[in-house]
């Protein structure tokens, strides 16, 4: 199963749209406004809560997302290794040793489940986020949407830290 994440054109919360690659809507990301840990939600088209994620809200050393499923209980943890060239996220969670694998371009991500390949992110080159999701048909592929999302949410986090913190020493050194 292929399916298409983009980031809205303009969403104050970091709303997505998730389309098959026909163009069919599948699910709906809608992110707040206002939220410290970037909490954003998957819903399908009925309007289903499917999953909620967000970031770990202090965040010393480690970059981490959780996947919260409908019923409040959280199903995924995802964190990113803190010492890499690569971007490499540990994905804990009851399916077993889930790892998605970045390139040094942070545009290619590897999906392995206990040491074997099952999908694939491309990060698409746009004046917008937006994500090709590959996923096998056996897995549920809201749950990997949400993987993507955490994904997502970790690297804006990391992106705007980083500003800040350039933003910060060069006003001070002024």
């Amino acid at each position: 199963m292929d399916l298409m994440i983009k980031n809205k054109w303009v969403s104050l919360g970091g709303s997505s749209t998730v389309k098959d690659m026909e163009g069919k809507d599948v699910f709906f990301v809608k992110g707040r406004i206002f939220s410290f840990t970037r909490k954003k939600f998957i819903q399908d088209m009925d309007g289903n809560l499917k999953f909620v994620v967000r970031n770990k809200f202090w965040r010393l050393f480690q970059r981490k997302a959780f996947v919260i499923d409908a019923n409040g209980e959280t199903v995924a943890t995802v964190r990113r290794k803190i010492f890499s060239l690569h971007d490499h996220y540990f994905v804990y969670s009851s399916l077993g040793d889930l790892q998605i694998r970045g390139n040094i371009l942070c545009y290619d991500y590897h999906i392995t489940l206990n040491g074997e390949e099952i999908g694939h992110i491309a990060r698409k080159i746009s004046l917008r986020d937006s994500f090709v999701l590959t996923i096998d048909d056996k897995y549920d592929a809201a749950t990997f949407v949400a993987l993507v999302i955490a994904i997502d949410n970790i690297t804006d986090r990391r992106q705007s830290d980083n500003s800040s913190s350039s933003y910060s020493s060069s006003s001070s050194s002024n």
